[in-house]
């Protein structure tokens, strides 16, 4: 057979076993074209000791990258122990308290107690995180934050073990009754999950005898929350929360009619009067 035969021949029977993917691959018919796709990851990693002291927010950035005024300003303290608390401030005002454990993963998204952020940027006294609006955030590093310098401020005055146990000494049901607000909670690592029921508020609106109120107490686990009633009883140092959905029973550390703390070193509640 002459040249001019065989050369066309020859092209069909390349062509039909083997196609060309749009990578530039060249795969053989009925097998799929593998590509290396990779997830474009974050050029530097930070690490949580980075971010340990006291962070104060100086500027904010709306997603339009326009520079916005803002009264609530958010303060960040990230501890050695890998904790942060998390305040908001109006007027040098404290507003909002609240303490949770402080990571940060692979993607730079860090965990704060008000909400996660993605780090920016962080050195040795400026920092940038993005929040989950797409607001960027500028915080620079103080050694004390401005509502600690405003007139009249004191520091809390930490409880000796005597103190504390004589708090708990006087729990009484007077002292429970009315509206308490958990403000803050602390928890060890792992001990909060999705299915683990917390209490949000408490509200004592009648004395059954002197060891025994009742009235209503709101918990949520995960995303759903519900009011339900519950009675609550004293015990010795103990306050007992008994609802159809679980019962409470912990060691009071404070409970003087103006805060309400009680719980162990796995959880600790701490609430105030509404």
């Amino acid at each position: 057979m002459s040249l001019r035969y065989l050369l066309p021949i020859s092209i069909f029977c390349c062509f039909g076993h083997f196609s060309y993917a749009q990578t530039g691959q060249m795969v053989a018919r009925g097998h799929r074209a593998t590509t290396q796709q990779s997830e474009a990851k974050p050029t530097t990693l930070f690490s949580l000791p980075q971010f340990y002291g006291k962070w104060q927010e100086i500027k904010r950035v709306s997603p339009n990258k326009k520079q916005v005024s803002f009264l609530d300003t958010t303060l960040l303290h990230f501890t050695d122990d890998r904790m942060v608390e998390t305040r908001k401030t109006t007027d040098n005002k404290m507003d909002i308290r609240m303490v949770e454990r402080a990571s940060i993963d692979d993607d730079n998204d860090l965990m704060a107690a008000d909400q996660d952020y993605t780090a920016l940027s962080v050195s040795k006294d400026a920092m940038v995180l993005q929040d989950q609006d797409d607001s960027v955030h500028y915080f620079k590093k103080v050694n004390m934050f401005a509502y600690e310098l405003a007139d009249g401020y004191a520091p809390a005055k930490k409880a000796t073990t005597t103190e504390s146990e004589d708090e708990a000494s006087k729990v009484t049901i007077a002292n429970l009754m009315g509206s308490w607000t958990v403000y803050k909670r602390q928890a060890k690592p792992g001990f909060i999950t999705s299915t683990t029921i917390i209490l949000k508020y408490l509200n004592l609106t009648k004395k059954a005898d002197k060891n025994t109120a009742n009235g209503t107490a709101t918990i949520y686990a995960g995303e759903i929350s519900q009011e339900v009633p519950c009675t609550v009883i004293i015990h010795g140092k103990n306050i007992k929360i008994v609802t159809a959905n679980i019962t409470y029973d912990l060691p009071v550390k404070v409970a003087d009619g103006k805060e309400l703390d009680f719980g162990t070193t796995d959880m600790m509640y701490y609430c105030k009067q509404l």
